[in-house]
């Protein structure tokens, strides 16, 4: 007898793509799923699709509430999920339709707490496809390093089949606005005894105008956001260090990435009046690759030529 699989579907706002989403999940080849749909307050006709598509298949579950955030939204649904297993499809992508069987099959076989499959990334004008792992099982702490590395293993909660146990009551926090994922998913890893990755890319994410990555149609971000996205790395290094005293744990290479958008940031949206409200954070420069360390330093002078004395950076932590 199969398993249930609750697949959460956090809705806000993605009318245009949300058809394609509940077909992708309703097209499913495994038959046990559950689809639980949750309307965070959406101000199109988002509420009017879920609806539509729960009065056609007795597989969805549709809920509406108040506008509270992803993290609320995701919790909501983890709250009624009755599945042996869980999974997170955001609302504006879609799977393919053998994604549920094959990872369940994966699951299953090795035993495993988690597993994670490749993904693509679909453009307007093409598809872009992104690293995919090798198919293999990782121990806690291989994985744990190879999270913070974030290119065989991702911080994304999506592309992932999660063991319902393991999750346990393990929630998103709300205190995060736009990095949930790197918070959440740091402290699912620490649960797992058997990580699984899987080479096949089963999940598309859909890369469109108001999506969170192309606000206004380009890699358009503000300093906020960036601070936070740096912020999050941090806590992820932090709470492992803690965790696991013996170990050394390190964010460069995801503090070099943020960095450098944060500096593209300030450079393209940062009026030089406003710079001084920012402040670029330390980056242990001397650990980095030589291409990375002279990249980062030509950034960092092009910014001083714009911002001058109103470029803060920070200095190295004692």
């Amino acid at each position: 007898m199969q398993e249930l699989v609750s697949i959460i579907v956090p809705v806000y706002n993605v009318e245009k793509y949300l058809p394609r989403c509940l077909d992708s999940l309703l097209d499913q080849t495994y038959e046990q799923i559950e689809i639980i749909a949750v309307n965070d307050g959406s101000s199109d006709g988002s509420g009017d699709v879920c609806q539509r598509y729960a009065g056609i298949s007795g597989k969805i579950r549709y809920y509406s509430k108040g506008n509270e955030g992803i993290s609320a939204t995701r919790n909501f649904g983890i709250d009624r999920a009755q599945g042996t297993y869980l999974m997170f499809v955001d609302s504006d992508d879609h799977i393919e339709p053998d994604m549920v069987e094959r990872m369940v099959a994966v699951m299953e076989q090795e035993d495993a707490d988690l597993v994670q499959c490749a993904y693509r990334m679909d453009y307007r004008f093409g598809t872009l496809r992104r690293h995919a792992p090798q198919s293999r099982r990782w121990d806690y702490v291989e994985a744990l390093h190879a999270l913070l590395r974030n290119r065989e293993v991702n911080n994304f909660v999506w592309g992932k089949l999660y063991r319902r146990a393991l999750i346990g009551d393990l929630r998103f926090s709300r205190a995060w606005k736009g990095f949930e994922d790197v918070c959440f998913t740091v402290q699912v890893f620490m649960r797992s005894a058997c990580f699984v990755t899987m080479h096949e890319r089963f999940y598309h994410y859909v890369q469109h105008r108001g999506s969170f990555m192309n606000r206004d149609g380009l890699l358009a971000l503000d300093m906020d956001m960036m601070l936070e996205m740096r912020a999050s790395f941090a806590f992820q290094e932090q709470l492992l260090q803690e965790a696991y005293p013996d170990e050394r744990f390190s964010n460069l290479r995801n503090y070099f990435n943020t960095d450098m958008m944060l500096i593209y940031t300030m450079l393209l949206f940062v009026r030089r009046e406003e710079a001084e409200r920012y402040e670029v954070p330390w980056l242990d420069t001397d650990a980095l690759p030589r291409y990375a360390r002279i990249a980062y330093r030509i950034w960092v002078g092009i910014a001083k030529a714009k911002f001058g004395r109103s470029l803060r950076l920070a200095q190295r932590p004692e």
